[in-house]
């Protein structure tokens, strides 16, 4: 299995660097979503272990985490956002690519059948019902991994002082002043909120916020408390009753996922 994801992590290595006339921007962007794709590798590795999973499952998931965002790069190339809204869905990308490119003919198909569907559903803001079994399991692990990852480069970038502005992080919005009513009552109700609900840079880290109710396993939680990420955004926004009650709301319910 070691062997497959060398080969992977080879083709990984080898396409994006075939991306040229890049602009400083782009390649800072390109940097980012490389080094995401490789920790969000190890995470879910790292939760397919702690789940006691087989090894082999765990390197497979790993594989998965490597390829989830393999359609960021020619989205950015191509149409010089991260947006999906405003380009292509970013996950449905990755697949074609990786049919396209042929990156998982060495795997077995029902192995292969996982990883694309995990990859498929990485993003949408509702999963199938019907998914049971590791069909399931593979999804969940892969959008905690994801999103425990970008807790960590979001909470990273808001925390950073001395940092360069990044549009594509803060979505090109308006800072805002205070939380979107709909926002808010998404929030509260205990519900993800929804990105077209979105109206400014404050509405963005309620909304990732709000992630906790769609986190997976108690490993994930673990991760959010031992990092701050909450916290961290927390302290990045302006202090009024809302917000306090929002913040409240969200660490409350991660503790209580802590417990079970």
């Amino acid at each position: 299995m070691d062997e497959k994801y060398n080969v992977v992590l080879a083709f990984f290595e080898t396409w994006l660097n075939s991306f040229e006339g890049l602009t400083g921007i782009q390649q800072k962007n390109f940097l980012i979503k490389k080094e995401h794709s490789l920790r969000v590798a190890e995470i879910a590795r790292d939760l397919g272990t702690t789940l006691e999973l087989t090894s082999e499952d765990a390197e497979v998931l790993c594989v998965t985490g490597l390829l989830h965002d393999i359609g960021r790069f020619r989205q950015l190339a191509e149409y010089g956002t991260f947006n999906d809204e405003e380009s292509v869905d970013h996950a449905n990308y990755s697949v074609q690519i990786i049919n396209e490119e042929h990156i998982l003919d060495s795997f077995d198909e029902s192995v292969k059948e996982l990883i694309i569907q995990a990859i498929r559903l990485h993003n949408k803001f509702e999963i199938p019902r019907k998914l049971k079994g590791l069909d399931l399991l593979y999804v969940n692990i892969l959008r905690d991994a994801d999103k425990l990852d970008i807790f960590r480069v979001l909470t990273d970038y808001y925390t950073d002082r001395n940092r360069e502005p990044n549009h594509t992080l803060t979505w090109e919005l308006p800072r805002g002043v205070q939380v979107s009513p709909a926002v808010a009552q998404d929030l509260l109700s205990g519900k993800l909120v929804l990105k077209s609900k979105v109206r400014s840079e404050i509405d963005v880290k309620i909304l990732q916020m709000s992630w906790v109710y769609d986190l997976n396993y108690k490993p994930s939680f673990e991760v959010i408390f031992k990092n701050r990420y909450l916290e961290k955004i927390y302290s990045t926004l302006p202090k009024n009753d809302l917000i306090i009650e929002i913040y409240t709301k969200v660490k409350v319910f991660a503790e209580n996922k802590l417990l079970h």
